[in-house]
């Protein structure tokens, strides 16, 4: 091989590297739900404050959006004394791009950079106790990974456990636990609902069932 030869190989493999790494984070960016929406605010989005966006044809009322946003907030706040974390809430009634963020009452958290939360909320659930169960999530996030990487992902029972002590919907409330696990007898064990797969299986009314277990389960903790 020429020396010609060898300096085209020292430099062409670095150049496909650099490369392979454009290609990847095109396809996160423009083809992920959290790629979508850490990049939100590059979007057909306006920040109607700090960190929260909605969508330009989003046809609700944006004032009202600021109202429930700082609410839930102070919901959070009073729950955990001071707050570290700062999600990104990104609000939008259009299915296509819900369909793109990949949710629409959800909390998505990116790691690697710091632990940074998105949160996704359609107008069908735009309300005080969705806000702060999500906002809950953020938080815990952030005080758990602090923009490390897990060694061990916390069970979602645990996650879903903490979010749902700031939601106040009846249908977690102690008297519907009272109610749907006769006074404790009838419940789930923990270890079968450690997994998104697990926690998440099923109809809306066994997803909700297991989350009443895990908000008694952390209140008693």
């Amino acid at each position: 091989m020429t020396k010609t030869h060898k300096t085209k190989k020292r430099y062409l493999i670095p150049l496909l590297a650099i490369v392979i790494v454009i290609i990847a984070a095109v396809i996160f960016f423009r083809f992920t739900p959290l790629g979508y929406r850490m990049t939100v605010p590059y979007r057909n989005f306006t920040e109607i404050q700090k960190n929260v966006y909605v969508e330009n044809n989003y046809s609700g009322d944006w004032d009202e959006v600021k109202s429930l946003v700082n609410e839930a907030r102070n919901r959070v706040l009073e729950f955990w004394g001071n707050i570290e974390s700062n999600p990104t809430v990104i609000i939008s009634n259009n299915t296509e791009t819900l369909a793109k963020l990949g949710g629409d009452h959800d909390t998505a958290t990116a790691v690697f950079f710091g632990a940074n939360s998105y949160i996704s909320i359609s107008d069908e659930y735009l309300n005080v106790d969705v806000l702060s169960h999500e906002m809950t999530h953020a938080e815990l996030h952030k005080r758990l990974y602090k923009g490390k990487l897990p060694q061990t992902l916390m069970p979602i029972w645990f996650d879903e456990g903490v979010a749902t002590q700031n939601d106040y919907r009846d249908q977690y409330s102690d008297e519907m636990w009272y109610e749907r696990t006769n006074n404790g007898s009838d419940i789930i064990d923990l270890d079968n609902m450690d997994t998104a797969a697990e926690f998440y299986a099923g109809d809306v009314d066994d997803r909700r069932f297991r989350y009443l277990i895990s908000r008694h389960e952390v209140s008693d903790g």
